[in-house]
C-alpha cells in the first residue's frame, strides 16, 4: 500500500507533470511514472522523427519521381516532335516525284503535239524477222535532213543527210551512224518496183518510209521510226538554243562563206561571215551552212561528219536546256515530220539522263566513188563486207551473217556495176 505521505500528491492533481514536481515529492511511484513518461516521450519523439523522415523520403521520392516523370514526358514529347522517320521521308519524296512526273508528262504531251505527224504501218519498213531479233537490244531511229526550202513541203525532196541514231537500250549509249547520200542501194521506185539508185533519191520516190526500208534491206537494220526536217528547222533549232559550239577547219571557211548567203536565202534570214578557224559558237544559218558544204571540204564523207557534229551539238544542248521546250515547240516542231507517237517520244526523253554519246560511225567503210553511166555514185565494195563491218562496229556482232535479202542485194549490185 502507499504510505500516508504519498497521499500528499493528491494536492497536486490538475498540475502539469514535470521533473521538478517529482523531485519535490520524492515519491518512488512518481519516479516510475517519470521513467515511463520519459520512455513514452522518447518513443513519441522517435516516432515523429521517423514519420517525418518517411514522409520526407516519400515526398522527396514522389517529387523526384514526379519531376523525372515530367521531364521524361517532356523529353518524350520533344523526341516525338523531332524524331527522324525515314519511311515518312521516303513516302513524301515519292509523292513529290509523282506530282513532278505528272506535271512534266502533261506539259510534254501538250508541247509535242505540234509535229508534222504521219501515220505508218510497221510492215512497210521491210524489217527481216531474224534481224529484228538480233537487234532487239537497239533502238534505231532515222534522222533525215532534206533539201526542201523554207516555203516548200517535204514531198518530192531528197535527203541531203542521213543519220541513224542507234541507242543501246541496256546502257543508254548513243552512236550516230551516217550514210553517204550517194550510196548505191536498193529502194522502191514511184511505181512500186525495186531499183538500185542513190539512197538520197529514196525519199523523193516514196518518202521517209522508203528511205528506212531501203536501209533496213540493204544494211540489215530494224528502223521503224524516223524524223525528217529541212534546213530551216536546223537554223531555227540552233538559234533557239543560243547557238552550238563547232570546230571550224581551215578548208571549210571558204565554202561556208561562199554558200552562206544561199543558205540564208533558203531559211529566210541573214548570214554572218566566218573570219577565223577553231572552236566557236555558230548561229543557225552558219550551222546549217556548215552541214551543207561538201565540194572542197571533204566531199560526201566530210559532209556526213559535219552533219553528225551539228546533230550531236543540238541534242546535247537540248538535253541541258529543257526550259527551251516551249520555244522549240512553237518555232521548230511544226517544221519537223515524224511517224513517232508522243508516247514513243516520251519514252526516249524520259531516259535522257542515261544517254551518252559513243563513237560515231560512217558508212560505207570501203567504197568506190566515181561516175557510173555518167552519174556520180558511191558503191560499197563490197556490200557484204561493209554490212559485216557495220554490225561489228556499231552492234558488237562478230562474224555477222547477212540476211537472204541483203545477200541478194549484194549480188544485184555486183551484177549491175561489175565492180566486184
Amino acid at each position: 500500500m502507499r504510505s500516508d505521505r504519498n497521499k500528499k500528491t493528491e494536492n497536486y492533481e490538475g498540475m502539469k507533470y514535470s521533473k521538478e514536481l517529482i523531485r519535490q515529492l520524492s515519491d518512488p511511484e512518481y519516479a516510475k511514472e517519470e521513467e515511463r513518461y520519459a520512455r513514452e516521450a522518447q518513443r513519441r519523439k522517435s516516432g515523429k522523427s521517423q514519420t517525418k523522415s518517411r514522409a520526407g523520403s516519400i515526398a522527396k521520392s514522389a517529387g523526384t519521381g514526379a519531376c523525372a516523370s515530367t521531364k521524361g514526358k517532356q523529353k518524350q514529347k520533344k523526341k516525338k516532335k523531332y524524331r527522324f522517320r525515314p519511311g515518312k521521308l521516303i513516302r513524301n519524296l515519292i509523292m513529290l516525284f509523282m506530282v513532278f512526273l505528272l506535271a512534266f508528262t502533261g506539259l510534254f504531251y501538250a508541247l509535242t503535239g505540234n509535229f508534222d505527224k504521219v501515220e505508218t504501218e510497221k510492215s512497210a519498213f521491210a524489217i527481216d524477222p531474224q534481224v529484228e531479233d538480233d537487234l532487239s537490244g537497239y533502238r534505231n531511229i532515222a534522222i533525215l535532213g532534206v533539201d526542201s526550202r523554207a516555203d516548200e513541203g517535204y514531198d518530192g525532196s531528197r535527203t541531203d543527210a542521213i543519220i541513224i541514231m542507234s541507242i543501246k537500250k541496256s546502257t543508254g549509249e548513243i552512236k550516230l551512224i551516217s550514210v553517204m547520200r550517194d550510196s548505191y542501194l536498193r529502194m522502191e521506185y514511184m511505181d512500186g518496183t525495186s531499183i538500185l539508185d542513190k539512197i538520197t533519191h529514196a525519199h523523193h520516190y516514196a518518202g521517209g518510209v522508203n528511205t528506212c526500208a531501203s536501209l533496213n534491206q540493204s544494211l540489215d537494220l530494224n528502223i521503224d521510226e524516223f524524223v525528217i526536217f529541212n534546213w530551216k528547222a536546223v537554223a531555227d533549232a540552233v538559234d533557239c538554243l543560243g547557238g552550238i559550239t563547232v570546230n571550224v577547219k581551215e578548208n571549210e571557211i571558204n565554202d561556208m562563206n561562199h554558200w552562206g548567203p544561199d543558205t540564208a536565202e533558203n531559211v529566210g534570214r541573214d548570214y554572218h561571215e566566218i573570219t577565223e578557224t577553231g572552236k566557236q559558237t555558230l548561229d543557225g544559218v552558219q550551222a546549217t551552212t556548215y552541214c551543207r558544204i561538201r565540194k572542197t571540204s571533204g566531199g560526201d564523207a566530210g559532209r556526213s561528219r559535219r552533219y553528225k557534229a551539228v546533230v550531236a551539238g543540238v541534242m546535247k544542248k537540248a538535253l541541258t536546256h529543257p526550259w527551251k521546250l516551249k520555244e522549240l515547240s512553237d518555232t521548230v516542231f511544226p517544221n519537223i515530220r515524224t511517224n513517232m507517237s508522243q508516247t514513243q517520244m516520251y519514252t526516249a526523253v524520259i531516259q535522257a539522263p542515261r544517254y551518252h554519246f559513243g563513237k560515231s560511225v560512217s558508212w560505207p567503210n570501203e567504197y568506190w566513188a566515181d561516175l557510173l553511166r555518167g552519174i556520180s555514185y558511191v558503191v560499197p565494195m563490197t556490200l557484204e563486207s561493209n554490212v559485216k563491218w557495220l554490225h561489228k562496229r556499231a552492234f558488237g556482232q562478230e562474224d555477222y551473217q547477212l540476211s537472204d535479202t541483203c545477200q541478194q542485194i549484194n549480188q544485184d549490185i555486183s551484177y549491175d556495176t561489175e565492180l566486184y
